[in-house]
């Protein structure tokens, strides 16, 4: 099992930081098929860090479905702290984000 994803405790500056995160978005919206995402996901990410973008993905899913933390909890193996932190995204009323936690909402097969 990999080790947490590591952060630098050097933060960057706004517009370094800015810009970095508009050319990774430029590089997943130049992207049009399923095997290139996997292409560019593989490079990027290590294991450990596509999981974690896996599971706040179900973790969303699983709370539009209306499954209770401690469910949530059990079932992905995480913490009510990161569950509270996808909940927390989910109500920033992110149009897309909604879009695409009920698109993975509805292929799940969990009850709550």
């Amino acid at each position: 099992m990999e080790s947490m994803p590591k952060i630098s405790k050097n933060k960057l500056d706004k517009n370094t930081y800015d810009f970095l995160s508009n050319n990774l978005i430029c590089a997943l919206t130049d992207l049009n098929n399923k095997k290139d995402v996997t292409s560019l996901m593989d490079s990027l990410f290590t294991q450990t860090e596509r999981l974690m973008l896996a599971k706040r993905l179900a973790i969303a899913a699983l709370l539009e479905r209306g499954l209770s933390y401690k469910k949530i909890s059990n079932l992905l193996k995480v913490s009510s702290v990161t569950i509270g932190f996808v909940k927390n995204g989910i109500m920033k009323n992110n149009n897309p984000y909604a879009q695409l936690i009920n698109k993975i909402a509805s292929k799940l097969s969990i009850e709550p």
